[in-house]
């Protein structure tokens, strides 16, 4: 007998009435799909029901003694429990809430159809991350509003894959309140990871913003946590805080200002946050984290990020214009020492209020801080912590430095949240199934049990194998990388061609895990320098600025910022040196390039072999046009390397010969980049299935729009005439002003 058979002798399911609601998800599942005769029953807290017949789902923080492993008694252990005996009679229990609906995912996906033998005594698993988290663009960031993105899938493909947490804070219109002067782009970077002001208002804060904008976006912002409590994930916040006021707050109170926090090279209006030492200010925030909790006492917890995107704390050496603070913590020629414990001491305050606010109104709730930003205060900082703050950490966990704060903030009780990528929004669905496996398991390795992550929305990538590693690995992390590929090619690609799927998930794998690090724009800044859709081309100071405004419009950068004629530049910094350019632009050559062409290769040859009607066509037409893209966007990298590489090593050339052999470089790499666009036209044009983000609205610096396919023929038109100029940047280009003197004058 199978699991599934005995489901159908099952006669109750039962809950207890103290269930969360995600207890109600499942039993609605169970019942529509695997035993449609049973009766669905709500117990009181002291009613019994006999175990005959009956199924019972139940979150208990310590599993029963016959669960297994002794120590599974203890409530701090996550850990799921599935029983089943040839009556139907047995029960899901799950110490955690946010474990139940992924638990029920993979009984009814993998276990269901098995002898039932392994679960009349019952099944323990203990999953591999304690704290599984999302944090994607998609629910708190500028893609929320792309086409064929579903956020109801996207959030029970979360549970299924055995996430445990997910921010959910994305703003409820298309974009910011904020806003700057004509060329200011610094109002850009507030279309994520919002702040608590922009949901719910305080005394102090009163009328800042339209009473309409703040209801969009808590209406917004429960919805999220609505759909997470359905599939019983633990909703929270990302915030980048605390976070600039609007320029009218500063006309009512200008004594409460506190630091500047912009970054001068983007803006052209200062911002500056609240001087947190003032008690006027503490009570702002004491008020907004009391009100949303009020609103939404679901929410579990805060993450913190600051000192970026329109955050920052006053007087911290990360400063963007430098250390600058209010009057009221600091006197003048303090030493450094001196500034940074105060300043490590007001970052504190802020924390301690949170965090006090936040536990008044849920016991779960626990405050997570990057402490990145806080390289001179990080020591005062962290003696503050512990007792539900806890500590995000970027980077590589062997790192000394990392592996020393870690133990620190264990001292203090402090948790440590490891970000780890597995996933990128450039192109959707890239495999990289080996290498996500590899990340996994040194995580576990290094004891990393709470870790913040994400994976490709289903409904954008419906294949998307790296997510299936993820999972198993979440609930069953001693099964071989090889049984999971052999599994789902498989069931995705059918039992005679699924072999070459493996061989292109493979293929492909070696290509991003071969990607070198350090090349410019290579993450989440893709998007916001434009490079799919502008000319690479020797001079692009040549193109007139009219022409180049369909990009330019959208690029991150104020008028006078040197990368707008420069890849190697953006205002102050340069990233590579010749020689270090073309180290990155070989290796693309060499590792990257080849294993893709080897991946499309064989999904050409398998496309050429299944009929129109086969149904696993689907799976490799997917898989290939999600290799084209992935070579057009690491070909857009390669160049951009070769840019960087050929225009300055001309400009650095000494002698004829070395600027005529840097000169046949310039034309190979724009060459190859008109090639790149026009494959990725064909690309754009030819197929239905959405490969990158593409925005349901309009096109922002975080999102292409519909109107892609028109900016590569605009890009395309000017490289083929200006492909053959000179090579040149022009050293003074951060010097420059307006030049409409209209546009001056409103600056």
């Amino acid at each position: 007998m199978t699991s599934r058979e005995a489901l159908k002798n099952t006669k109750w399911i039962v809950y207890r009435d103290s269930s969360p609601l995600v207890c109600k998800t499942v039993v609605d599942l169970l019942r529509h799909h695997y035993a449609p005769q049973a009766i669905s029953r709500i117990l009181k807290s002291d009613e019994e029901f006999p175990d005959n017949n009956t199924l019972r789902i139940s979150i208990a923080p310590a599993l029963p003694e016959n669960a297994g492993s002794p120590n599974l008694s203890d409530a701090s252990v996550a850990s799921m429990f599935f029983r089943l005996n040839e009556n139907g009679s047995g029960e899901i229990t799950v110490s955690h809430h946010n474990l139940l609906y992924g638990f029920f995912s993979l009984i009814s996906e993998e276990w269901l159809d098995t002898p039932i033998a392994p679960f009349i005594d019952g099944k323990t698993i203990v999953p591999t991350f304690n704290w599984l988290r999302c944090y994607s663009d998609f629910l708190v960031g500028s893609l929320r509003s792309a086409r064929g993105f579903e956020r109801e899938t996207y959030v029970e493909q979360l549970a299924r894959c055995g996430f445990t947490h997910v921010t959910v804070n994305g703003l409820g219109i298309q974009g910011p309140f904020e806003s700057g002067p004509p060329g200011d782009v610094y109002s850009w970077f507030y279309d994520y990871s919002p702040d608590l002001d922009q949901f719910v208002e305080s005394d102090l804060f009163r009328g800042c913003y339209p009473q309409e904008y703040l209801k969009n976006n808590l209406e917004y912002l429960k919805s999220n946590v609505g759909l997470v409590l359905k599939y019983g994930l633990s909703p929270g916040l990302h915030c980048n805080s605390p976070r600039s006021m609007p320029e009218h707050f500063w006309e009512r109170f200008p004594f409460l200002r506190g630091a500047r926090i912009d970054h001068p090279r983007e803006s052209f209006l200062p911002r500056y946050t609240l001087a947190m030492a003032h008690p006027a200010v503490q009570q702002h925030y004491r008020e907004l984290i009391q009100n949303i909790l009020r609103e939404i006492p679901e929410l579990e917890f805060m993450h913190i990020w600051t000192n970026d995107s329109g955050a920052g704390f006053e007087f911290v050496s990360s400063l963007y214009a430098g250390r600058n603070g209010g009057p009221y913590l600091l006197r003048e020629w303090k030493s450094d020492e001196v500034i940074a414990r105060k300043a490590g001491e007001n970052v504190l305050t802020y924390f301690h209020l949170l965090r006090d606010e936040g536990t008044k109104a849920n016991e779960k709730f626990r405050l997570v801080v990057d402490l990145g930003p806080f390289v001179a205060e990080k020591e005062r900082i962290i003696e503050g912590m512990g007792n539900h703050i806890d500590a995000g950490a970027f980077g590589n966990f062997d790192l000394p430095a990392l592996k020393e704060e870690r133990k620190l903030l264990s001292d203090v009780g402090a948790l440590t949240h490891y970000k780890i990528d597995l996933a990128t929004n450039n192109v959707l669905g890239i495999p990289s199934p080996a290498l996500t496996s590899e990340i996994l398991r040194h995580a576990n390795q290094e004891q990393c049990r709470y870790v913040l992550t994400q994976i490709v929305p289903r409904s954008l990538a419906p294949y998307d194998i790296n997510s299936e590693v993820l999972r198993t690995f979440q609930y069953e992390r001693e099964q071989s990388l090889e049984e999971i590929l052999q599994r789902k090619s498989v069931l995705w690609g059918g039992k005679e061609h699924g072999r070459h799927l493996v061989d292109i998930w493979k293929h492909c794998d070696q290509a991003v895990r071969s990607y070198p690090d350090g090349i410019p724009y290579s993450t989440f800044a893709f998007p916001w320098f434009r490079l799919w859709v502008r000319p690479l081309v020797p001079n692009i100071d040549a193109i007139p600025e009219l022409e180049r405004k369909y990009y330019e419009d959208y690029l991150i950068s104020t008028f006078n910022n040197p990368t707008r004629v420069d890849l190697n530049n953006d205002m102050m910094w340069n990233f590579l040196s010749v020689r270090e350019a073309a180290e990155k632009r070989d290796a693309v050559d060499a590792d990257i390039l080849p294993p893709l062409k080897r991946a499309q290769a064989v999904c050409a040859k398998v496309l050429e072999s299944l009929p129109t009607a086969d149904p696993s066509r689907k799976v490799f037409e997917d898989v290939r046009v999600r290799m084209m893209a992935a070579r057009c966007f690491f070909t857009t990298m390669r160049n951009t390397v070769a840019w960087i590489e050929s225009v300055h090593g001309y400009l650095e050339a000494e002698s004829p010969d070395h600027k005529e052999s840097f000169l046949r470089k310039v034309r190979e790499m724009v060459q190859c980049e008109f090639e790149n666009a026009n494959a990725l036209l064909q690309l754009w044009e030819s197929t239905p299935i959405q490969f990158i983000p593409v925005s349901s609205l309009q096109e922002s610096l975080h999102i292409y729009g519909d109107n892609f396919g028109e900016l590569l023929k605009n890009k395309i038109r000017l490289m083929r005439r200006h492909r053959d100029d000179e090579p040149f940047i022009d050293p003074d280009y951060m010097w420059r002003m307006p030049s409409n003197l209209s546009t001056l004058r409103k600056v």
